[in-house]
């Protein structure tokens, strides 16, 4: 009997104003869907667990619970929810309208202390990091999506939030965002060292565009892939990467 944690597949749905968009570089969203349709089809392919994030809920101040109060009635799938959740109140009350986990990423560089306190509050299990990286000179700095500024303190912060004993973290490349090139593997490694390769599950995300992105990535220690574009512009269908992966000996659930 294999005991080995399965290794993660996770659509991504980025929505604003319940619409399904879909960016480029955190930017030039373009509507693509619409989000009911496209929990119907999730649910239809029987996914294992889903990221929703609303793009604009921190850069315009305006924390949507609607959009979870909508997805709990008719998602049969884990959500994990991220937007604008700056509040331990907030938290709560995602948590009670219907989500599992919840997303932090800018109140981590406004108030670093807020992300021990919901550890504390809420567990482990249901607080994720989102941490977004931009490249400049072959050197990775935090981008903060809010502000639309680079973070100088990279390493102090991510040394930081490693100790912190959150659930996951989630790794965008802001560079590779919307772009299907493939994940950013040598920033998996990245975070990796500079983390201290604590025992944390790291999810990667931006840029996956074939199932051997996927299958890169994993090879490379993510334990779980997040994706969006692959779902959307592809022909590649949920199961049908999950099931080239299962035949690469990579050990998916299918």
């Amino acid at each position: 009997m294999n005991t080995k944690l399965k290794l993660r597949v996770i659509p991504q749905i980025q929505v604003n104003n319940f619409q399904v968009v879909k960016s480029k570089q955190f930017n030039d969203y373009r509507i693509i869907g619409n989000l009911e349709q496209n929990i119907s089809v999730y649910n239809y392919r029987k996914v294992d667990e889903i990221v929703i994030v609303d793009i604009g809920a921190s850069k315009n101040e305006f924390f949507n619970l609607n959009i979870l109060k909508l997805l709990s009635k008719n998602s049969l799938m884990p959500i994990t929810y991220g937007g604008g959740i700056d509040t331990i109140k907030k938290i709560q009350e995602c948590l009670l309208s219907g989500c599992d986990k919840v997303i932090l990423n800018s109140i981590l560089f406004e108030k670093p202390d807020f992300l021990e306190k919901a550890v504390s509050y809420f567990g482990s299990q249901c607080i994720v990091a989102s941490i977004d990286f931009k490249k400049k000179n072959d050197e990775y700095f935090i981008y903060n999506h809010k502000s639309g500024e680079t973070i100088q303190e990279t390493k102090e912060i991510i040394s930081f939030i490693a100790k912190s004993n959150v659930g996951e973290f989630l790794i965008t490349s802001f560079d590779l965002d919307g772009s299907m090139k493939g994940y950013d593997l040598k920033l998996i490694k990245y975070f990796r060292d500079l983390s201290g390769n604590v025992n944390i599950p790291m999810i990667i995300n931006g840029g996956c565009g074939t199932p051997e992105d996927m299958q890169k990535a994993f090879s490379q220690g993510a334990d779980a892939c997040c994706a969006s574009s692959i779902f959307n512009f592809t022909k590649y269908s949920y199961y049908d990467v999950k099931e080239f992966l299962f035949n690469k000996n990579i050990n998916v659930r299918l």
